[in-house]
């Protein structure tokens, strides 16, 4: 195919990615919103409400990427070129974890999420693995990706801890609170060495964005609370 029919491809694909998720977040996919669904399995990794509105900025940046690809210049047929058909499969992906998770088949949603996450692994991966770039090649591509990644590494967690509730995993024999301060410890060195070593400086803020949600919602928690007092303002230094 070529690059200016990609570009429109990828238009069509975003939009109606965006329209699921509309749908999905209203209820009008399923009869529930995807928060009533979350918060029906609420686990001690899962963040305060607020904090799922960093999806409103993900979709921000990822609709800047759509208009920047979509410009007449070498530096926006440059950036189709290294996604290649990843973006489209993404949003793909995108769209029917919304309807897995939507009509609460948590188990397929995992998979999915999972699947996701392997696809912009190896986005961002070809993306830094390209030759240098120009400032709105940084700011419109590479960040955008960077951000939608971190969010995502974040998710895969969250949605895990989900998952042992939904099939009553009793944790072999650690209770829940230290699962999750061990995974809030986890995702913080992951934010850290991406952000220290790979110079992905979103990754960190996005974790402690996430970490700081868990400590507001579950601040009665000690353990949490604490974990949340110490990681998040190391995560942000480190960003």
């Amino acid at each position: 195919m070529r690059t200016g029919h990609w570009k429109i491809v990828n238009a069509v694909v975003f939009v109606a990615t965006l329209a699921a998720n509309a749908a999905a977040g209203t209820g009008a996919m399923s009869g529930e919103s995807i928060g009533v669904i979350a918060n029906r399995y609420p686990s001690l990794f899962l963040p305060a409400n607020y904090v799922f509105g960093i999806w409103s900025v993900i979709y921000a940046w990822q609709f800047a990427f759509v208009v920047f690809q979509a410009l007449p210049m070498a530096a926006a047929t440059r950036a189709v070129t290294r996604l290649g058909p990843w973006w489209v499969v993404s949003n793909i992906l995108n769209a029917v974890w919304l309807a897995t998770f939507a009509f609460s088949r948590f188990a397929l949603a995992m998979v999915v999420m999972l699947a996701l996450l392997a696809v912009l692994i190896v986005i961002v991966a070809r993306l830094r693995g390209a030759p240098p770039m120009g400032w709105a090649e940084v700011a419109f591509v590479r960040w955008s990706f960077d951000l939608y990644l971190a969010w995502i590494s974040v998710a895969v967690i969250a949605n895990t801890f989900q998952l042992a509730h939904v099939v009553g995993f009793d944790g072999a024999g650690m209770s829940e609170t230290t699962w999750a301060v061990t995974m809030m410890g986890v995702a913080t060195v992951l934010g850290w060495v991406l952000g220290l070593i790979r110079g992905m400086w979103v990754f960190p803020l996005v974790v402690a964005w996430a970490l700081r949600g868990i400590g507001v919602r579950y601040a009665e928690v000690a353990p949490i609370a604490t974990a949340a007092g110490v990681l998040v303002p190391a995560g942000i230094a480190v960003g």
